[in-house]
């Protein structure tokens, strides 16, 4: 694997710097607005966040396509040139497209690592999402790290309950990535119903945690994706509760509920799958996981039976990475606002997320990464006339069409910002 260091004038004069490509020889940009959507159709965009920290840098890394059919191998090329010049260690890798090019598309980044000497153990989530331009395959998000002075930095694990995974050996801690995690018996087929592939993947997350030295209180964030979603939603919740509940989650002097994604979306068959990011930490103060319970324009979930908090702060090296949950147009009753109008739950929405950024001292300009999910093309159209007109920050996200976790609401976006 290629792990060159970044050259001096790589280094940024701030933290937080921004990178760009459009389908052609990559340009480093200074931060400024978005181009325009028909600029970028053509071909791909990278856009890249890096956040310097003491021992090592961390990166998030989107990759998204537009109408040009070449535009995946265009994208699948420059990712991989970019990850392998900087030397980045992935935590997470997420693709998201329809089933029909998941092949093609998995073949031809194998092609593109290759080619760069880059770690093919890296094991990869793919989310089934309707793409809103032309294609089946939507992009990509990388989450990442650069160790400085050899540095433990990131290795694929792995056990029998969940297969392949991340683990990043930091100082004093260990973070550790389970991706796709399904309701699979031990004979190795799916459980019989929905409820029950619910709880066996819940099991089997306790089991791979605990392969791994680990058990639920140690789960900072977690990404659960349902093919059915409103189907039965409700009944995935009492079956998550049953869960962390003899975990020691959420009840008194226990650990909170981990940040999380509840949302329209399958990688197989299944009825459910779920990314885990779990935390270890020595107790020193060299990561810590602070939960956002409830935000100044919303409540804790768990009051409308939801057992997720409503982010997680981990604080490494005196600087913040914020994994916001699944976020919609929910007041703090619990209640879903703004019903029928797109343009006023995009609305709610960013401001509800900007609530709890600017409580964690930072804005919508320090998000790094995000993923917007809309009920249907005209929420989409509605969520960038909101940000168009008010000329929000703009910011590195995965845009897919589906369902959110009530019938009433239209737009759901999740968010990971540096502060």
């Amino acid at each position: 694997m290629k792990n060159t260091e970044p050259s001096q004038c790589e280094t940024p004069s701030d933290d937080l710097r921004p990178f760009t490509a459009y389908g052609e020889p990559m340009l480093r940009l200074s931060p400024e607005p978005e181009c325009p959507m028909a600029a970028v159709q053509a071909g791909c965009r990278v856009e890249m966040r890096a956040t310097e920290r003491d021992s090592f840098t961390e990166y998030h890394v989107t990759g998204t396509v537009g109408r040009d059919e070449n535009g995946a191998d265009e994208l699948l090329a420059q990712v991989a040139s970019a990850v392998a010049e900087r030397g980045i260690q992935p935590i997470q890798e997420k693709f998201y497209g329809l089933s029909g090019p998941r092949n093609a598309v998995l073949k031809k980044r194998e092609a593109a690592w290759r080619r760069e000497e880059l770690d093919l153990s890296v094991p990869v989530t793919w989310i089934q999402g309707t793409p809103l331009q032309a294609g089946g395959f939507v992009g990509l998000q990388i989450w990442g790290i650069v160790p400085r002075d050899n540095k433990a930095g990131v290795m694929t694990v792995t056990n029998a309950a969940t297969g392949p995974g991340r683990l990043w050996t930091g100082d004093g801690f260990r973070m550790l990535h389970l991706p796709s995690v399904r309701g699979l018996t031990t004979g190795g087929v799916l459980a019989a119903d929905a409820p029950a592939q619910a709880d066996q993947m819940f099991t089997n997350a306790g089991l791979g945690l605990k392969a791994h030295g680990m058990e639920f209180r140690n789960v900072v964030r977690t990404w659960i994706y349902m093919a059915r979603l409103l189907e039965w939603y409700d009944d995935f919740n009492s079956v998550r509760t049953a869960h962390y509940r003899p975990a020691g989650l959420g009840g008194p002097g226990g650990a909170a509920f981990p940040a999380s994604t509840g949302i329209q979306g399958s990688s197989a068959d299944e009825e459910c799958l779920m990314d885990v990011l779990a935390l270890e930490s020595n107790g020193m103060g060299s990561a810590v996981a602070t939960p956002i319970i409830h935000s100044p324009r919303q409540d804790q979930s768990f009051n409308y039976g939801s057992a997720f908090s409503r982010g997680m702060a981990l604080e490494i090296e005196g600087r913040r990475t914020v994994h916001i949950s699944g976020t919609a147009s929910i007041n703090a009753a619990g209640e879903s606002i703004h019903v029928g109008n797109a343009e006023l739950q995009s609305l709610e929405t960013m401001m509800c997320i900007a609530a709890i950024l600017e409580e964690q001292g930072g804005g919508l300009a320090n998000i790094t990464s995000a993923t917007l999910f809309c009920k249907n093309r005209e929420s989409w159209e509605a969520w960038n006339r909101v940000s168009r007109l008010l000329q929000l920050p703009a910011f590195p996200k995965i845009c897919v069409l589906a369902d959110v976790c009530r019938h009433d609401l239209l737009v759901e976006m999740e968010a990971v910002a540096t502060i």
